[in-house]
Order: structure tokens, then C-alpha cells, then sequence
């Protein structure tokens, strides 16, 4: 539990005389309202509230009134979020928190808003949780972000690069990549973490591989960038179209977790025969222990995929281990990412 978790007592007259409450009840409570949390900050998301004390505090009337929210419930939504630590409050005003405000201020490169703005959309497809575990049916239409619809695919696209630059500074020292690689970055969605070692690489050459739809929005983000002339952009399906050629590494990150196991199996052994002898693979996304329990996020990540696509899952680091083998890669190793929730295996071409 963190420090600001919410905390529950029984009624006194509820409660056993000079007792405190079962830890179980404490911690079901703080279960059963964990949405309260997510739902005050996707309020403050959607109503603009960071934006109005990105740069200085304010107060609550300030705030309501470039919002365009009531007074009364706007303070309480302040205080809410100053409990929770997001905000700090000193007499009448408030500002973010200093470990937040790299997330929250929109000037920020490392700003996540649009990523948060994603995660609203979800809450309202949770609630259908229980209906997808019980039929297997999902709960929205997979393929709208995937092209199928534009808004949600753009949508989908920026929320994916908003996520990518908050957890580049932890992810991207950590990634075994040559500085003079030819990276093909297989399923790259908005491209950021492929765009950004090519930026801090002047000899890296970089193909970014997906969907043509979402691959549009990878070349808008790229348009600025000075590693724009060493990244190459090649639309398909890689479930069904051949690879790309000519790359030493290719880098899978944040997919694996759409496949189920027959195709995950299909797909690292395309990787396999793309490869040159030597090449390196790494695989990159929320994984779990053996034991699929913890880390407790990737569990939770895998009911997330379920309203999606009720095949998809969160796989264990073991899993992968014996998908990799299976394909033909060697020299396996694997790292947690900490403190994001990701693990990145490396293999080698055997």
C-alpha cells in the first residue's frame, strides 16, 4: 500500500470493543475503491486542470474558472489530489507536485497527458470487465485503434507515444543496442523509442515496421526530427507480410502481448529466419514472473487485453524464454526495467 492510499476504519459500533478492523477488511475497502483514485485523476485530465498550474500555482477559483468547472466541487477535487500527492497546496493555492510535474506540465518532453487521456477511455470498458470474462467476447471493437477507426487509431497512436516518452529516460539506457545497429523496429507504433536511439545514435539507421494507418502518425512524429533521414518507413502487417531485410537487430517492444501462443510462436520464428547469423532480437513489454501473479500490473494488463481481445494475454518471462528457444534464438538473458513495469529478454540468432 502506498503512503497515500486511502484507509478505512470500521463504524465504531461495527467494530469489536478497543479492536481495529481486520487488515483483510482495510485492504478489500482500498480494493473496491481503487477507482476513486483513477477517477479523480482522469477528471482533473479532462478538465484541463495541470495545464492551468503548469508553470504556477493557483487557486481553486482560478483554476474553476479557466476549467470552466463549479467552485465548490473543483476545490474538493484539488484536495482530493493534493491527498493523493499529485498536487501540493500551501494556504489558498495550488501547484504540482515536483515528482509529477514532469508528467503533467504539458511543456514538458517527457509529458504523459496523453496517455492519461487514453487510460480514461478504459475506465468505462473495466466496468464490462465481468461481462468479457464470462462470455470471452471483448468489450470494444479491437481493430478501431488499429485503423479501423481513425480518431481512435490517431487517439491510440499519441496516448502510445505520451506513455513512450514518460518511460523513455527508464527504458532506454537499458536497451543492448549497438550505436551503429540497423534496427528494424518491428510493430513500432508511433516509433518513439526507435526515433529517439536513432536521434542519440548518428550511425544508427532505423526501419520502422507497422500498419500503414498507424505508421502515418509515426511519420508525422518523426517530421522534426534530426534523425529523419536514417529512419525508414515500411508499412504492413507483420502477422502476414514478409520482414524487411538488411538489419542486424530488431527490436519488438509493447506487442507480444497481442499475440496468443500460436502466433507469438509464428512470429518469433519469423524473426528468427530474418535475422543474419548473429543478429539480436530484443523483446520488450510487461511480462510477469513464472508464477503470472506478480508484478501485480502485468497481471492486472492481461484482464486489460481480455476487453480487447479476449486471446491476448500478458506472458511470464519463462514463457518467453521457451518461445525464444523454440524459434531458434540463443543466449537468452532477461532484465526487469525498473521501476516501469517491463522486462526487456535479448537473444542471439543461434
Amino acid at each position: 500500500m502506498t503512503e497515500n492510499a486511502i484507509k478505512f476504519r470500521l463504524p465504531e459500533q461495527l467494530a469489536p470493543d478497543n479492536a481495529e478492523p481486520a487488515p483483510g477488511v482495510q485492504v478489500l475497502m482500498n480494493m473496491a475503491t481503487g477507482y476513486w483514485q483513477a477517477a479523480a485523476l482522469s477528471a482533473a485530465v479532462e478538465l484541463g486542470v495541470f495545464p492551468c498550474i503548469s508553470n504556477s500555482a493557483a487557486t481553486a477559483a482560478e483554476i474553476a474558472r479557466d476549467s470552466q468547472a463549479d467552485l465548490g466541487c473543483m476545490t474538493d477535487l484539488l484536495d482530493a489530489l493534493t491527498g493523493l500527492g499529485i498536487l501540493d497546496k500551501q494556504d489558498a493555492t495550488y501547484r504540482l507536485n515536483a515528482g509529477f510535474a514532469p508528467y503533467l506540465n504539458p511543456d514538458s518532453p517527457t509529458c504523459m497527458l496523453g496517455a492519461l487521456q487514453y487510460n480514461s477511455q478504459l475506465y468505462a470498458l473495466w466496468g464490462k470487465l465481468a461481462d468479457s470474462v464470462k462470455s470471452g467476447t471483448p468489450a470494444a471493437p479491437p481493430q478501431d485503434h488499429l485503423g479501423g477507426n481513425p480518431e481512435a487509431t490517431r487517439g491510440f497512436a499519441m496516448a502510445m507515444h505520451a506513455r513512450a516518452l514518460g518511460m523513455a529516460p527508464m527504458i532506454l539506457p537499458a536497451l543492448p543496442i549497438e550505436p551503429d545497429a540497423k534496427l528494424l523496429d518491428v510493430g513500432c507504433g508511433p516509433g518513439t523509442f526507435s526515433r529517439m536511439l536513432a536521434e542519440r545514435s548518428p550511425m544508427m539507421e532505423v526501419t520502422q515496421f507497422d500498419l500503414p494507418h498507424i505508421l502515418h502518425h509515426a511519420g508525422e512524429l518523426t517530421a522534426s526530427s534530426t534523425a529523419w533521414e536514417r529512419i525508414n518507413f515500411v508499412p504492413g502487417d507483420y502477422r502476414n507480410a514478409a520482414l524487411p531485410g538488411g538489419h542486424d537487430t530488431i527490436l519488438y517492444c509493447g506487442a507480444l502481448h497481442q499475440e496468443t501462443p500460436e502466433s507469438a510462436d509464428k512470429l518469433l520464428r519469423k524473426f528468427h529466419d530474418t535475422l543474419p547469423a548473429d543478429g539480436k532480437l530484443l523483446v520488450v513489454d510487461l511480462m510477469t514472473e513464472p508464477c503470472r501473479t506478480t508484478p501485480v500490473f502485468g497481471a492486472l494488463f492481461s484482464l486489460n487485453m481480455k476487453l480487447f481481445n479476449p486471446a491476448a494475454q500478458v506472458y511470464s518471462t519463462e514463457q518467453v524464454h521457451t518461445m525464444l528457444r523454440k524459434a531458434g534464438f540463443d543466449s537468452i538473458t532477461h532484465q526487469e526495467l525498473e521501476p516501469v513495469p517491463y522486462y526487456c529478454l535479448t537473444c542471439i540468432k543461434a
